[in-house]
């Protein structure tokens, strides 16, 4: 499986900083098989993707090249954050709690992954972090700003796993 990751940051991210494929950590033992950068071309295609498909739509625009504007919604956001949380924990029964791939680990993908991307996030911005973070991550660091919270998009990778 092929997805982004994206750096992400609440200041702009220094040239010596910027997530690049060699920040994360690859390999054996590893979440990722490998990284790899992208051109200018598809990094543009894939944070325009990011704003108008991935995160929840109207919570951010895009007002240049690399800076998001967060424009408030976090709290309908979390309301049905946690109506899904609520769906999923109530499909769980004492016959199928150790079910393979069955309600347990429906509900444990939807706390880790809200926004159901394959896509993840890098929120360090002094690019030391070795990982990158499923959605739920970035969504709690959202929680905390206010509207109007300009976010910086550093690097941009390819991975696989």
């Amino acid at each position: 499986m092929h997805g982004k990751i994206f750096q992400i940051t609440t200041s702009k991210v220094d040239e010596d900083s910027r997530l690049t494929e060699n920040t994360i950590a690859q390999g054996d033992g590893t979440d990722y098989d490998y990284c790899s950068e992208i051109g200018d071309e598809e990094r543009q295609e894939c944070i325009s993707y990011l704003v108008d498909k991935i995160l929840p739509t109207g919570m951010f625009e895009l007002i240049s090249e690399n800076v998001l504007r967060y424009n408030g919604g976090i709290e309908e956001w979390t309301e049905k954050f946690v109506g899904n949380i609520r769906l999923k924990m109530n499909e769980i029964t004492t016959g199928n709690a150790y079910k393979f791939v069955g309600p347990v680990y429906q509900l444990e993908k939807e706390l880790k992954n809200p926004l159901h991307t394959g896509w993840q996030f890098y929120m360090d911005e002094d690019g030391s972090q070795s990982y990158a973070e499923e959605s739920y991550e970035f969504m709690c660091a959202v929680s905390s700003m206010k509207p109007g919270t300009l976010l910086y998009i550093g690097g941009v990778i390819d991975y696989h796993i």
